[in-house]
């Protein structure tokens, strides 16, 4: 069996809308009813040094029956949101809408084909429970994880040139749940973001490719409006307005040394689950069911495992 690497989202914040509903889907001829959609969450804090505010989409999504037949407690939250809960869309009120508070959400991503063909993946948080924000109210989006360095880039602009501030782009390899009668791990592979100096010298200095590390964080999830002007032969400049969508989980803190023992990742694990992912994503753009095998990476340079 293998370790699920420590993964968890803590949201505290106010409902600003929610967009949930029923569903269903034909296992082995039966119809399992299902319910599930986004929720989004308001939260007001402060990245290295600056207030924010954030409007973060939490993925929700349950069967209604577990194996064993009876409810599953996770349908009953979402459900009980659904139904109950009030939000600022709503209501039209902040100061109405609930408090509420996520304490076990989850970083995972979502991979799929876009219309071009190529593989589309980006990061999303994931949740089956929320529940009112009793007693102290403490607004906040942070995240600890585990995870296997997979490479450190500083990030560049269009041209090349390292952009300023400084901003450090850490790939890393995050074990997921892996049923326990499976042959080989799976894995996540998410960007996270370092930004701030002290943070940045940190990882530069002591994270390797190939080792396992921890990290705490905050999720930076914000849009702004950019307005473009186009200048034309005479007259009037012509605008139009764009909107630039932020979704990145920025490092605070982590480990200094590598993790060891039973906490350790293995790396011919992690190979080997980096090479199954590889064929799965092969295959959604293939339109073809692709069943992993255990095959090694053939990258051996843990500056930067290859895949």
């Amino acid at each position: 069996m293998f370790r699920q690497a420590e993964n968890k989202v803590k949201i505290e914040g106010i409902l600003s809308e929610i967009d949930l509903k029923y569903g269903s889907f034909q296992r082995d001829g039966a119809e399992v009813e299902t319910i599930g959609g986004t929720i989004k969450v308001l939260v007001e804090q402060v990245i290295n040094g600056e207030d924010v505010t954030l409007e973060i989409p939490v993925h929700m999504f349950s069967t209604k029956y577990t194996k064993a037949g009876k409810i599953n407690p996770s349908y009953e939250s979402i459900e009980t949101v659904m139904k109950e809960f009030k939000s600022i869309a709503a209501t039209g009120d902040k100061n109405v809408a609930d408090k509420i508070r996520i304490t076990n959400g989850q970083i995972k991503m979502n991979e799929f084909v876009g219309q071009n063909g190529t593989i589309v993946s980006y990061p999303r948080v994931s949740a089956s429970f929320v529940a009112h924000a009793v007693g102290e109210f403490k607004p906040q989006a942070t995240f600890n994880l585990e995870f296997m360095v997979s490479k450190l880039d500083r990030v560049v602009d269009k041209d090349g040139v390292e952009v300023d501030p400084a901003k450090l782009a850490v790939e890393v390899i995050v074990p997921q749940y892996t049923a326990p009668n499976a042959s080989v791990m799976n894995v996540d592979v998410v960007t996270l973001y370092a930004t701030s100096e002290s943070v940045i010298n940190a990882i530069e200095q002591y994270w390797e490719a190939g080792e396992s590390f921890k990290a705490s964080g905050r999720l930076n999830f914000t849009s702004r409006t950019e307005t473009i002007k186009q200048e034309v032969d005479f007259g009037e400049a012509q605008e139009s307005v764009r909107t630039i969508t932020t979704s990145e989980f920025v490092i605070t803190g982590g480990s200094q040394a590598p993790l060891d023992g039973d906490f350790a990742f293995d790396y011919e694990d992690i190979k080997a689950g980096m090479a199954a992912r590889k064929e799965r994503l092969e295959s959604l753009k293939n339109g073809t069911v692709s069943t992993a095998k255990k095959t090694p990476a053939p990258s051996k340079d843990k500056k930067n495992l290859g895949f």
